[in-house]
């Protein structure tokens, strides 16, 4: 049946079919045993109903998640049994119906290759193989960009870039334009698996720029994000990766309108003036932490900033002699009406998030007017300039949401580095605030959960969209800079803002997943939505687990795995029900090879992990059967 395709010539094909018929026939006595078999093991099924009700056909059984050995002979599935009724074309599949298949008390088989890796024929299979295979070698990954750099001198671009076309960029990314990726993502489709669009070609460098090598998987914290890192040139530029970012929005919506674009906000303003945004913001909460002590930040200041504990409220008094150990005050009344504005729920008390609500970075400066000294804050305060280019940073941004929402689209920001990070967690907040009101959340904030501190920021999270009635929207990662964060921190002499072990980093993690899942379980709160965004199978199964337990509907949960990654998650959840995703990075090969060596270098820990291993040994299992002689 493999080899015996359309495009096959009449003789390889009347050999196939010759081939095949014989090897039929000299199993036909061992298929009639199994039919019997099966059809025995049906109707005792359905006698002691172990299926909840559900109907049963002899092919849902040869489809169940884990059958009873005689429920699933190999004679059965060389019949193609597997196969029934499930829809491959790309037309009329759906992501909530494309070939699933029943649970067997809510445990999923996440060791069937032929699920895993139905969606690749042979020579697809073969190329994952030896990719697999090629990033295990770690001379290989370490001096990728030497080796790229060596190639492009001596073959020139044509070739080398032909060789990668059909290896690597086959592998991990979907094609080279917005028309390019969509038979990858209808392909995708008809499986059940939707696609997250990431337009991952960056600004031409005269030199690719030096990747962060993690050593083990000790020190390898789950599936990295996105390893574009954009070079600020102008608000030209800004202008121009704007206008890709929402040639990517567009591209969702004519590809895969259950899908998602993701976007990186470094690349729509200068990351310098991020930095100094983010610092602005950390001094802010510096400052009302002051304000409730006496002046002393002595201990905010050794922390890192996810850390530092902001779930105090400050009263009348406390905010009025705080104020005036660093503000003049010439007017009682003002002061007053000063608090009674930040006090947004009238309760008498101010918490943090009314604060971080209230005081705006365009503000700043007003405030620090009245300071009795310039201090960290005042130094912070952006000036007219920084200003202008926040507002622009906006404006892109706002654009690029305003199409998303219109369209339809969800959009995915990602997570970057700890310097920029707050920046991006206070334009992410106001973006939620104005488009997740509807429905359904458009704006899906990233949280990196390596960082420490990091659950106590998805609590305040939560409990905004909960004041403020938006739908809360989260990609849950572990985090892709930490071999940077831990080296910063400590040329800086600070404490690292990484979690010091795996362990943590896992705990972490699973204690987001469920606090998120849990938000939409309490009386009041709307119905939060996340993607799990992981390569670890134990997290997949602890998420599953939870969400049948506290009754989640699989809507509002995604699961999300990096293209040519992870195949064996990902299609078994979407052969269950569950809505499962693709990374799926596109552009032009010339400009998306940095792209590739970062993401092969970033992955070259990942690819020597037990869960990888597991895969490369279903992959060669499954190869072994697929060239099997008839």
């Amino acid at each position: 049946r493999r080899a015996a395709s359309a495009a096959a010539p009449p003789a390889a094909f009347a050999v196939a079919a010759v081939r095949a018929a014989a090897a039929i026939a000299v199993r036909a006595p061992q298929m009639q045993t199994a039919a019997v078999r099966l059809k025995g093991d049906v109707g005792a099924l359905r006698r002691t109903r172990l299926l909840d009700g559900l109907h049963v056909s002899p092919f849902a059984v040869g489809r169940a998640s884990r059958p009873s050995p005689l429920l699933q002979p190999p004679q059965v599935l060389a019949c193609g049994f597997r196969h029934f009724g499930s829809t491959t074309s790309a037309q009329g599949a759906s992501m909530s119906g494309a070939g699933q298949v029943a649970e067997d008390e809510g445990v999923l088989d996440f060791g069937n290759p032929q699920i895993a890796f139905e969606s690749m024929n042979t020579l697809q299979l073969f190329r994952s193989c030896i990719v697999f295979q090629t990033c295990a070698f770690g001379w290989v990954v370490r001096n990728c960009d030497r080796l790229y750099a060596m190639s492009m001198k001596v073959f020139g671009g044509r070739i080398t870039h032909g060789i990668l076309r059909y290896t690597l960029f086959n592998h991990f990314c979907a094609g080279e334009t917005a028309e390019g990726i969509v038979p990858r993502i209808n392909h995708l489709r008809s499986f059940g698996v939707g696609g997250i669009l990431d337009y991952a070609a960056e600004a031409k460098d005269e030199e690719l720029p030096k990747a962060e090598v993690p050593l083990d998987e000790a020190t390898t914290v789950g599936a990295p994000l996105s390893a574009r890192k954009y070079e600020y040139i102008s608000e030209a530029m800004c202008d121009a990766n704007a206008a890709i970012f929402m040639d990517a929005v567009r591209a969702v919506r004519n590809a895969d309108p259950d899908g998602f674009a993701a976007i990186k906000l470094s690349g729509l303003g200068d990351p310098k003036l991020m930095e100094r945004m983010s610092t602005c913001l950390v001094e802010l909460t510096r400052f009302f932490l002051k304000i409730s002590r006496d002046g002393d930040d002595t201990t905010a200041l050794k922390l890192p900033y996810y850390c530092i504990d902001t779930s105090f409220k400050l009263d009348w008094e406390t905010f009025s002699s705080g104020w005036r150990r660093f503000c003049r005050v010439e007017d009682e009344e003002a002061l007053r009406r000063t608090f009674d504005l930040i006090d947004t729920d009238k309760d008498g008390l101010i918490s943090f998030l009314e604060w971080a609500e209230t005081v705006r970075l365009s503000d700043v400066n007003k405030l620090v007017g009245d300071c009795i000294r310039q201090g960290p804050l005042a130094q912070s305060a952006l000036d007219e300039n920084e200003l202008e280019l926040y507002f622009n940073l906006i404006n892109r941004v706002q654009k690029i949401m305003d199409l998303a929402k219109e369209l339809g689209v969800r959009v995915m920001v990602d997570a970057e580095w700890v310097d920029i990070q707050p920046a991006i967690d206070h334009l992410v907040i106001f973006l939620q605030r104005k488009y997740n009101t509807g429905d359904r959340p458009i704006v899906f904030q990233t949280y990196q959960m390596y960082l420490k501190g990091m659950q106590q920021s998805i609590h305040v999270d939560l409990e905004r969209s909960r004041r403020e009635g938006w739908r809360f929207g989260a990609k849950v990662v572990r985090g892709a800079y930490m071999v940077s964060e831990r080296e910063k921190a400590r040329v800086r002499g600070v404490e690292s803002p990484i979690c010091e072990t795996y362990e943590d980093s896992e705990a972490n993690y699973h204690a987001a997943i469920e606090a998120i899942l849990r938000h939409g379980s309490s009386p009041g709160n709307t119905e939060a939505e996340m993607l799990v965004a992981s390569h670890n199978r134990g997290s997949i199964e602890l998420t599953t687990r939870l969400m049948r337990e506290l009754g989640k509907d699989k809507g509002c949960v995604y699961f999300g795995q990096l293209l040519g990654m992870a195949d064996h998650l990902t299609f078994t959840l979407a052969k269950h029900g569950y809505k499962a995703y693709k990374y799926v990075p596109y552009g032009p090969i010339s400009e998306v090879v940095p792209y590739l060596i970062r993401r092969t270098q970033e992955n070259s820990a990942i690819l020597g992990s037990p869960g990888v291993q597991e895969e490369r040994r279903m992959i060669r299992n499954e190869l072994v059967r697929r060239l099997q002689p008839f």
